[in-house]
């Protein structure tokens, strides 16, 4: 079975030699795909000189590299694929379980929830409010709806790169996942917080993101 890893990446020059190299002593033979959305620090030039592939485009933000990478991946045959960030937040050590939990569903999220991963207040009401009106919308007891740790199955890669938006990648990808007949399944994974630079989800940039998740989760819901 190919399996790879994709890693979308900006500016992650302060941490993605150490998420490399974490995640090649848990998967030391795995495929990297890093997705370089328009870095200007030497991201991508880090990147291929510890053995990823990379993918270069223009800064287009978050989504939209996902978008790029699921192409790129389904295109290669992968099969199977671990997802996470390059920012340190998602534990490469994790990376075993989120696949294992393949063998029951299409889509696997390492969940914060019921773990001491460290979270600020806005973030945890934010994804606490997003999580309830998915949950109306899909009925399925999901709770952390903001993580990008994630594993994907061969259905999955094929849903996400034929459907996946490119504005915005969160509570909404759950709706569109569950309409189109994928099994998600969360399992707890206590994460760090970013030790450089500044998350989507926090400050005004985070109070920005959250509005357009909330559109987007009803944008999807009636599509």
């Amino acid at each position: 079975m190919r399996q790879s890893a994709l890693i979308p990446a900006f500016n992650e020059a302060e941490s993605i030699v150490s998420v490399l190299i974490g995640l090649r002593r848990v998967l030391p033979e795995i495929e990297i795909l890093v997705v370089d959305d328009g870095s200007t620090d030497g991201t991508a030039e880090l990147a291929l000189e510890f053995g990823a592939q990379v993918v270069r485009r223009k800064r287009g933000g978050y989504a939209a590299a996902l978008r790029t990478g699921y192409r790129h991946l389904l295109g290669q045959g992968v099969e199977q694929v671990i997802q996470l960030d390059a920012d340190g937040q998602h534990p490469p050590e994790a990376a075993l379980g989120l696949l294992d939990g393949l063998s029951e569903a299409n889509w696997v999220v390492g969940s914060r929830a019921n773990t001491q991963s460290p979270a600020p207040l806005t973030r945890r009401v934010g994804n606490a409010a997003l999580a309830g009106a998915v949950r109306a919308l899909i009925r399925v007891p999901l709770q952390d709806v903001t993580s990008g740790f994630w594993a994907l199955d061969a259905k999955a890669l094929e849903v996400f790169s034929t459907h996946f938006p490119s504005d915005v990648a969160d509570a909404n990808i759950r709706v569109l996942a569950a309409r189109r007949g994928l099994v998600i399944r969360e399992i707890p994974v206590c994460m760090a917080e970013r030790v450089e630079g500044e998350s989507m989800h926090d400050g005004i940039a985070g109070l920005s993101n959250w509005g357009r998740s909330v559109y987007a989760v009803f944008r999807e819901s009636k599509a």
